[in-house]
């Protein structure tokens, strides 16, 4: 699941804009879904899940998890009974109440259906 994406994001820097090379992976869409989550030591919780790629998500949530810890992680997905599952994802930073999910490891069927709902985001129109 690693392809290299290129780009530059533009930094503000003394009045002037100055680029950086983009660190993501892959694009993200923002969205609001609920997601379920627990961790190989059983701590359980819940949070919005507020970026998704096909790389990993933004979560917030009322507990706190600390980084480089494992988990699982469902995320509900609208008009779909069965959720969205990842049976292995890694926290890659926490601030505050957000943080930051790689998935690592997610069935085949999992991964076409992320890819599928990815493809519907970028073929919708911008608002």
């Amino acid at each position: 699941m690693e392809e290299e994406r290129t780009g530059t994001a533009p930094s503000r820097k003394a009045g002037d804009y100055t680029f950086m090379k983009e660190r993501r992976k892959y694009p993200r869409a923002p969205v609001r879904y609920l997601g379920t989550f627990s961790t190989m030591q059983s701590v359980a919780g819940e949070g919005l899940v507020l970026d998704l790629s096909l790389g990993g998500c933004r979560v917030e949530s009322s507990r706190y998890v600390q980084p480089r810890t494992e988990l699982t992680l469902r995320i509900s997905l609208p008009n779909q009974v069965a959720p969205f599952a990842v049976d292995r994802a890694v926290v890659r930073w926490a601030r505050d109440r957000q943080y930051g999910l790689s998935f690592v490891a997610m069935p085949s069927e999992e991964q076409a259906r992320l890819r599928r709902l990815m493809a519907g985001f970028s073929s919708s129109p911008p608002s």
